[in-house]
């Protein structure tokens, strides 16, 4: 599933183009190689233009940039830089570079080249751009290893956005393009553990060791394919036929499932809690929902276990807006369970009553084209089970809206009610508050939700530097949040790898990043 642009996590609709040539055989587990198949191959490697997860993905084995993640934890680590300050008021950030870091063919890696290659993310004006823009107000090089980035306001995961790819050095042959060119027709020239060896368009990509890098332990594996294919069931084939060694983004969860019932003693699957959270939002000036009681009814009325439950112990329910892989912002104060006799007291104090004309009428809009039929069945049995406990509410779920719609119904604040998911730009805290919950941002700007108090705390914590100090105001924000009923946590998901058990070394960052370089065949 991919997203950006800071809104809901939504599919982003690439052009597939064509780049010619015969594509390769891939067989698994051949001369110690790892073949990953996925039906979310990229189809842009120009990191001026990729905005979803998978490309970003594949170009952070192809790139180092300033940061990287620190993996098995939330933290980012100095990597092309070797040091950073930072200004008291957090809104500049000064960075040395490592000296004689190098591109894959010797081209030195200058202040400069970043400076060019942001501008040309900035100027290219893609989807890509929206990961700079809004933070970035400037960047220099005042000389060859010092950067500076001037931030339009205080933002307490940039260390984390350095890490991806619009923020990454590209060569010059690169840099001076004023086009974005998808295939990297001149080759793909980076300085990360892996050189692009293939790319297929909607076949595959092959990624080969670079020999030359430096700046962290050499890959495991000297030799990664990513294999695509069109339909998760095709994909599910595939694991079952041994094509491919691991499977990844994205096997529907049914396809998931009955490979687990199967309970083939080789194959093993990864299931971890993941940063996408579920969440239920009430439209501020939308009828009815712009009456706090009716938020709060309703609210009170959800049986958010009933969806959980057909996921299978591939979701986990969520009572806070932040998932407790933060746990200094994790705050579960929403109900756990319905209280169907507040609610209908509420709803009396409200106006409603248990039959005709005086009934509320709630009808939810969700995108089953965007999120899956396997997650629109459990948002729909959700909302049946839910509401039908009370006889106040007349109700519905809108299942079949497409995601350029159902984007523009929640970033313009055009829907009374609706279920989306929220995948945070980078793993933290105010990833997710900021977007949902910070008046200046466009999902509660557009649907006319703006609490003072929410915005100071949110502001003050982007001044902190400490993760506990930064919590203790994102539970106090999430406390008024939950006083408004203005957004309501329902679930959490888990990501899913499924592999063979010749394969070691698997490992998912807390962001949702697959470390290819860990691979390895057993043995080999």
């Amino acid at each position: 599933m991919r997203f950006f642009r800071q809104t809901v996590l939504l599919t982003l609709v690439l052009a597939l183009l064509w780049t010619g040539g015969a594509p390769r055989l891939l067989l698994a587990q051949t001369d110690g190689a790892i073949t990953i198949g996925t039906t979310d191959l990229p189809s842009t490697l120009d990191p001026g233009e990729a905005n979803d997860f998978a490309a970003w993905e594949v170009l952070s084995h192809l790139y180092t940039g300033l940061t990287r993640p620190v993996p098995g934890s939330l933290d980012y680590e100095l990597a092309l830089a070797e040091d950073v300050a930072i200004s008291d008021d957090r809104l500049v950030y000064t960075f040395t570079l490592r000296a004689g870091t190098t591109f894959s063919d010797g081209t030195p890696v200058t202040a400069q080249t970043f400076v060019d290659s942001i501008e040309r993310v900035l100027a290219l004006g893609r989807a890509a751009a929206q990961a700079v823009e809004p933070y970035v107000e400037s960047v220099s090089a005042p000389d060859e290893l010092t950067l500076e980035f001037r931030l339009a306001k205080p933002v307490p995961y940039f260390l984390g956005l350095l890490a991806l790819p619009p923020y990454y050095p590209v060569h010059p042959t690169l840099a001076g393009r004023a086009q974005p060119d998808p295939f990297a027709n001149d080759g793909l020239i980076g300085n990360g553990p892996y050189l692009l060896d293939a790319f297929d368009v909607r076949d595959q990509i092959t990624l080969t060791v670079n020999p030359a890098y430096d700046l962290g332990p050499q890959p495991a594996t000297p030799t990664i394919h990513l294999k695509a294919y069109r339909r998760s069931q095709d994909l599910r084939d595939a694991v079952r036929n041994r094509e491919v060694d691991v499977a990844w983004r994205a096997l529907f969860l049914g396809h998931v499932l009955e490979l687990d019932r199967a309970a083939i003693d080789e194959l093993t699957i990864t299931n971890q809690p993941g940063t996408r959270a579920f969440y239920l939002y009430m439209g501020q000036d939308r009828e009815p929902a712009e009456d706090p009681l009716v938020r709060q009814a309703v609210t009170l009325l959800l049986r958010r276990q009933t969806a959980v439950d057909q996921f299978k112990g591939y979701a986990t329910a969520l009572t806070s807006l932040v998932p407790d892989l933060f746990p200094d912002a994790h705050a579960p104060i929403w109900p756990d369970a319905p209280d169907v006799a507040l609610a209908e007291e509420t709803l009396l104090q409200a106006g409603y009553r248990a039959r005709g004309d005086a009934r509320l009428d709630v009808g939810i809009s969700f995108s089953e084209p965007t999120y899956g039929n396997y997650v629109a069945n459990a948002v729909a049995l959700m909302e049946r089970r839910s509401l039908d406990e009370t006889q106040f509410v007349n109700h519905g779920v809108f299942l079949d809206i497409d995601t350029p719609t159902f984007t523009r119904m929640i970033e313009r604040g055009e829907t009374a009610f609706a279920i989306f998911g929220w995948t945070p730009i980078v793993p933290h805290p105010a990833a997710y508050l900021e977007p949902l919950a910070h008046s200046d941002s466009p999902i509660p700007r557009n649907g006319r939700y703006a609490n003072p108090a929410i915005d100071a705390l949110l502001d003050e914590a982007a001044r902190l530097d400490d993760p506990a100090a930064q919590g203790a105001l994102y539970r106090e924000a999430s406390a008024l949040l939950r006083e408004d009923f203005a957004l309501v946590p329902l679930w959490q998901d888990h990501v899913v790898l499924v592999a063979w058990d010749t394969v070691e070394g698997i490992e998912i960052d807390a962001g949702g990043f697959l470390h290819y370089g860990q691979l390895a065949q057993r043995g080999s």
